[in-house]
């Protein structure tokens, strides 16, 4: 396998299961608000702000993390620094977890779960392919940076598309 190719493609699978965000996630919200309600009433802040979502304020946050995904991947080829490219890796696997969880817990579809079971095999076969650039060391750090730094963007990106006008 050619390894720029492994590279490549997480950008290309991430965009992938943005798509299905995109697509899905503001109708599925509007069809299970009330039955997540029902099941989840000390997650009533995090439901309305789902309903406040858009799709037009989901493609923008999604583009911006595409963009940051597409941008270290380019940079770790380039400077033959696999470091950023890795921490978008793990985080985005950390990611689709998160779906799994969400999943399991829902009991039915959710946004994301079909790119997930599309996603999270290349994921786990790229980390298998690259994990002896890293110590094992190296490894968990990047992970839990990665995961860090994608999760204060993702509260930024929303705390930003929440200022935009519905």
């Amino acid at each position: 396998m050619d390894t720029v190719l492994l590279f490549f493609l997480l950008p290309v699978f991430f965009l992938l299961h943005e798509l299905e965000e995109i697509l899905m996630v503001c109708p599925w919200v509007k069809k299970n608000s009330t039955a997540m309600r029902r099941r989840f009433p000390k997650a009533e802040r995090i439901i309305r702000k789902m309903e406040q979502m858009t799709t037009r304020k989901f493609v923008v946050i999604a583009t911006e993390e595409f963009l940051i995904v597409s941008v270290c991947t380019i940079v770790s080829l380039q400077t033959e620094n696999l470091t950023a490219w890795y921490c978008c890796l793990a985080a985005f696997g950390i990611h689709l977890i998160v779906h799994i969880v969400q999943f399991v817990v829902w009991r039915g579809y959710i946004p994301a779960i079909i790119s997930t079971a599309l996603c999270l095999p290349y994921c786990i076969w790229a980390i298998h392919e690259t994990y002896l650039f890293f110590s094992l060391h190296e490894l968990f750090l990047y992970t839990i940076l990665g995961t860090l730094l994608g999760g204060m963007n993702l509260i930024g990106m929303h705390r930003l598309v929440g200022r935009m006008p519905r």
